[in-house]
């Protein structure tokens, strides 16, 4: 008898629990549209595409070096979104070699910017040594850098060569691709601000030869880093914070 009104009470308190479990379900679910439409609200004012933190001019010259136009590759042009903005200049120090500097801009889409290691691989480039470098400007700002030192063979012989890299959004920098990805998002929810990123590139490639010896390499290096000292403030807008 007992088993028989347990039994009943069950059948009793069933539709009770699927009230209980339908009402929690209603109010999770009006909990989610309230938050949506106060993100909604709140976000509303975000700029769709924020002013660059560079400008698209690079120098005719800078220190020793006279600069000539250089045009952007085919591959480059093809495989990245239409709306991506350019600027490449090679620059000839006449005896001290040559030096190459180029702006990417992107777009309304953020596939223009990306991290150049997959780039350089694809080129048949191996990535022999990486590391951040702080360099310190005019204005004693300190203005953090990625440095990649480059190695392929060709024909037998071993080309050698610098790249140093670093994005610059609105108002801020990073030498790292993860950072920046970080700071995307952080900013455009925290401070309502859509990062138009530029991707700033200086390079340096050693004249073919068999052997290049270690104060070589280092003199390139030094040159490479001083031209890019000199070239931040040329191209970059004064509200970039340099960092």
């Amino acid at each position: 008898m007992s088993d028989t009104i347990t039994e009943l009470q069950d059948i009793a308190d069933q539709p009770r629990g699927a009230m209980r479990e339908s009402l929690w379900r209603a109010l999770i679910l009006l909990l989610l549209v309230g938050l949506t439409l106060l993100a909604c609200r709140l976000f509303r004012h975000i700029e769709t595409r924020s002013e660059p933190g560079v400008i698209m001019n690079l120098p005719e010259n800078l220190g020793k070096y006279l600069g000539f136009d250089s045009d952007i590759t085919e591959s480059e042009r093809v495989i990245l979104p239409r709306d991506t903005e350019f600027a490449k200049k090679q620059y000839d120090g006449f005896g001290s070699g040559e030096i190459t500097a180029e702006i990417v801009l992107s777009g309304a889409q953020r596939q223009s910017i990306h991290r150049p290691q997959v780039c350089l691989a694809g080129q048949g480039w191996a990535i022999q040594k990486e590391e951040t470098i702080p360099i310190t400007l005019a204005d004693a700002r300190v203005q953090k850098v990625r440095i990649l030192t480059l190695a392929r063979t060709e024909d037998g012989v071993q080309i050698v060569g610098y790249f140093i890299y670093w994005f610059v959004g609105k108002d801020k920098t990073t030498d790292d691709h993860f950072e920046r990805i970080f700071l995307t998002s952080w900013d455009r929810v925290v401070h309502r601000v859509n990062h138009r990123w530029a991707y700033v590139i200086v390079s340096s490639i050693f004249p073919v030869k068999k052997n290049i010896t270690d104060q070589e390499r280092q003199n390139v290096l030094s040159d490479l880093v001083s031209f890019t000292r000199e070239l931040i403030p040329q191209i970059q807008k004064p509200e970039v914070n340099a960092r």
